[in-house]
């Protein structure tokens, strides 16, 4: 939907979307981002990051029929979708920065509640409502540990998957952290101690798909870590402290019987428990192993993490 702009205190709008092999999650981003209240010169920018499915054709083929709203860009030179969002920032016109992910679905009030929320001096976190399908052991942790917008929003980290800024303030703070993983929350660290205030806006609310299984959940805590062993890269930090801080949470226990609590209160029986004890063990020594890769620079493209 996209109406003209008779209200001059109404900026416009530059959605940012990279895209990596997401062609089963893109007919229905569309769909949700057709729903949203766009004003005349809003865009939608979408930016491949070396897809090898039919993501780039879908692409190209919904911004053929909404010419002037969706825009296709390529930057694969440096594989992460950080360096995607950044390659991206440096195209966009809009006033206001807005940021989410392939696989998430905006609910139709999504950008208004965001252009009505966003300010000089505020970084906008919207609600990522994880979607439960099968309630299933994964689903269920995916929900506790990862993508709680308003938990986060209250440690002044936003996530990119639902995030609205002044572009005059992002250009403030600076571009991502070109890490693998976690470049958002480094970025609204830094945002919030430059001053800016972080404010959680339920109303505007995307949809994420949960993680249904084990390998997803693993691949998801091995970019995690990769991305904390590239940061501490960048900042010439030791490899050596990064070691000793992934192997001592091997061993901490206390994380373990926390999600475990949590798992009971979802429903998780004393079997799927100790199903989840075990393998929690096993993704411990596995961010052990994926953040020193992070720090050697490995590249992720052969490690098949992307």
């Amino acid at each position: 939907m996209e109406k003209s702009q008779n209200n001059i205190n109404k900026k416009n709008i530059s959605i940012i979307i990279p895209i990596f092999n997401a062609q089963q999650f893109l007919p229905d981003l569309f769909k949700s981002l057709a729903k949203c209240e766009f004003l005349s010169g809003d865009e939608v920018l979408f930016v491949d990051n070396g897809s090898t499915d039919d993501s780039v054709k879908l692409c190209k083929e919904v911004a053929e029929s909404r010419q002037g709203l969706y825009r296709c860009l390529d930057y694969s030179q440096v594989p992460g979708s950080y360096a995607a969002r950044n390659y991206a920032v440096k195209q966009a016109k809009g006033e206001i920065l807005v940021f989410t992910d392939s696989d998430c679905k905006p609910t139709a009030g999504w950008l208004h509640a965001l252009r009505e929320s966003v300010a000089s001096g505020v970084v906008v976190a919207g609600k990522i409502q994880i979607e439960i399908v099968k309630n299933g052991l994964w689903e269920h942790f995916d929900v506790i540990a990862h993508l709680n917008s308003e938990k986060n929003a209250a440690g002044n980290r936003v996530a990119t998957a639902n995030m609205a800024v002044m572009r005059s303030d992002f250009d403030k703070v600076g571009l991502f952290e070109e890490r693998f993983s976690g470049g958002d929350y480094d970025w609204s660290m830094r945002a919030a101690a430059s001053g800016m205030k972080v404010v959680f806006v339920p109303e505007a609310l995307v949809y994420h798909p949960s993680r249904k299984t084990f390998a997803e959940i693993l691949k998801k805590e091995q970019r995690i870590a990769y991305g904390a062993g590239n940061h501490a890269r960048l900042k010439n930090q030791s490899c050596f402290l990064l070691r000793l801080k992934y192997f001592l949470k091997i061993f901490k226990v206390d994380t373990n019987l926390r999600y475990m609590k949590q798992l009971k209160k979802a429903g998780m029986d004393r079997k799927t428990l100790w199903e989840f004890n075990w393998k929690f063990m096993r993704i411990r020594v596995e961010q052990l192993k994926y953040a020193v890769k992070g720090y050697k620079q490995t590249d992720v493209r052969k490690l098949g993490i992307k």
